[in-house]
């Protein structure tokens, strides 16, 4: 009579982590097209504000304005980076426990030892929840330059327009 093994501890583990990091890979990539929707979105509000604003003459003293548009985009863009890059911290957490002995601990032990499995947005508490913290930081976000680029630029493109109507005389305070 010729019995299958039965799957141990350490192989339900292991699927369980495949299984994560195809959740990781596929959160990372809804991100990915929620920040490109956001500065889509960023685009075609600045855009039709400051159209919007030059094409009437009692509107014109507004464009001004308009900046504010980007910077908010800009924050919601940095908020949805934010918790993108905690997806990728697990990614790096994983990468660290295949790479550093603990899966060899493991497989001895026949079990997943000092690794939580399950947990794509690593949201639980550890030893590097500080280092979690500054790598997910909004702050640190909004610093990226594929971030603040586009922002930042519509923002001083508004300003540069209501700056250069306001010197020309284009723009009337009336």
């Amino acid at each position: 009579m010729n019995r299958e093994q039965k799957p141990s501890q350490l192989d339900y583990q292991l699927d369980f982590l495949r299984l994560e990091v195809e959740t990781i890979n596929a959160s990372i990539r809804q991100y990915d097209e929620i920040t490109k929707n956001i500065k889509q979105w960023a685009i075609t509000l600045w855009t039709a504000a400051v159209g919007g604003s030059l094409a009437k003459p009692e509107l014109n003293k507004y464009v001004g304005l308009t900046a504010i548009i980007p910077i908010l985009f800009w924050y919601v863009d940095s908020i949805h980076r934010s918790g993108q890059r905690r997806f990728i911290w697990r990614t790096l957490m994983i990468k660290d426990f295949l790479n550093d002995g603990r899966l060899e601990q493991s497989i001895a032990a026949g079990k997943l030892t000092d690794f939580e499995v399950f947990n794509p947005a690593a949201r639980s508490k550890g030893d590097g929840e500080e280092a979690m913290r500054a790598f997910t930081s909004l702050r640190r976000t909004m610093k990226f330059r594929s971030v603040s680029i586009l922002y930042l630029g519509l923002a001083f493109l508004s300003l540069f327009i209501w700056l250069i109507g306001t010197l020309l005389g284009l723009i009337k305070y009336h």
